[in-house]
This record gives structure tokens, C-alpha cells and sequence, in this order.
């Protein structure tokens, strides 16, 4: 049986949010101070140019290539710093990988600060594929991303692991059962719309369900 699962990246398998919170809001502060305080409460997970647009709003738009460009520069240089593996993580890869099941990521992070992570915890011994939105030559969402994992392997069984609404979405799309991670990102959001296969609160549940 070749079953595989499919991650998500930040709020899945690491905790970003520290540091990507004080890159929003350092940016905000400098480029749209009366917005720094939307910048403390954005979701994290969305591709970073939607993201960076929402929160400068209808009136900084004309800034948005600049924060785009001051949050790659300010994120790449720190991304290793507060950037941590939840709980659970790693052990959790070890078991899975000795079972002999496939692992891949799609996440909205860009490739360089995803590769650079990876290769920090040394996981690139765990995933036969990383697809990341800036991977090929145009912004992919995770919809096409999980295509793109899907479409050259035969797995008899596979599942995706997401924090946000959108990961839901994106595994819905693709008729994957969705792995909720309950602590992640996505903790406010309305999941109305989103049919989940199950729910976990620690990243190491996941064994039990596989």
C-alpha cells in the first residue's frame, strides 16, 4: 500500500508566527502606521503578496511591492531564529518515514525560506516533494500545488494535513481527506464550510489515524 500524506508548512509542522507577526507589523509601522494595528491580528497562511495587500488596505496599495520586498529581506535573514518545530514533529516524521509512508509539503511559503528551514532541522531526508508558491515560474495556489503532487504518483491513499480554512478548501478540492491541525493558525476562523476527516490538537495524533 503506498500511502502518503501531504503537510502544509507554517502552523502544521512549524511555529512562524512569532516571527512573521513582528515582520508585519515592523513593516506596517514604517511603510502604513495607522494600520500596524490590523497587522498584529492577520492571518498567517494566504500567499504573503495577499496578504501584505489586506493588511496596508484600500488607501496604501502603492506600497505594496515595497513591503513585499522588506518582508523577504527582513523573514529570510531571522526565519531560523523563532522559528520552531511544534511539538511532536519530529519524532512523528521519523515514525512515519519508517513506516514507509510518503511525505510532501505544499505551503504559500516561498521556496527559499522553506528550503532554508528544512534543511536547518535536517527533514529533506522525510518529503519526496516540496511544493512552495513561488516553486515554478508563475504564483501557484494550493490547490494546483497538491495537483502537482498528485499527479505523477499512484498513491493508494492519501491525506492532507493543513491549520487554515483554505488548507481545508484546497484538500476538499483535490477529494483528499483533511487533517485538521487544530493548533495552528486557523484557530478563529469559520470552518463551516470545510469537511474535515479529523481533528488533532498535537501534531503526534497523527499516528494514530495513518
Amino acid at each position: 500500500m503506498n500511502k502518503a500524506i501531504i503537510f502544509d508548512f507554517d502552523g502544521t509542522l512549524v511555529d512562524s508566527e512569532i516571527t512573521i507577526y513582528q515582520c508585519f507589523q515592523s513593516i506596517t509601522n514604517y511603510l502604513a502606521p495607522e494600520r500596524t494595528d490590523y497587522a498584529k491580528n492577520i492571518l498567517i497562511g494566504p500567499p504573503l503578496r495577499d496578504t501584505a495587500s489586506e493588511i496596508l488596505g484600500p488607501n496604501y496599495q502603492g506600497q505594496l511591492d515595497e513591503f513585499v520586498k522588506l518582508f523577504i529581506e527582513m523573514h529570510d535573514e531571522h526565519a531560523i531564529i523563532n522559528t520552531r518545530p511544534y511539538a511532536g514533529v519530529i519524532e512523528t516524521l521519523k515514525d512515519l518515514s519508517a513506516k514507509g509512508i510518503s511525505m510532501a509539503i505544499a505551503t504559500n511559503k516561498r521556496y527559499v525560506p522553506t528550503i532554508k528551514l528544512i534543511n536547518h532541522f535536517e527533514w529533506h531526508k522525510y518529503f519526496t516533494f516540496i511544493e512552495c508558491s513561488d516553486s515554478h515560474n508563475q504564483i501557484r495556489n494550493k490547490d494546483e500545488m497538491i495537483q502537482e503532487i498528485l499527479k505523477d504518483n499512484n498513491y493508494t491513499e492519501a491525506f492532507f494535513v493543513g491549520d487554515t480554512v483554505n488548507d481545508g478548501l484546497s484538500a476538499n478540492l483535490n477529494q483528499l481527506p483533511f487533517i485538521l491541525a487544530r493548533y495552528g493558525y486557523g484557530r478563529d476562523q469559520d470552518w463551516s464550510k470545510v469537511k474535515t476527516f479529523q481533528e488533532i490538537d498535537q501534531f503526534n495524533q497523527i499516528l494514530r489515524l495513518i
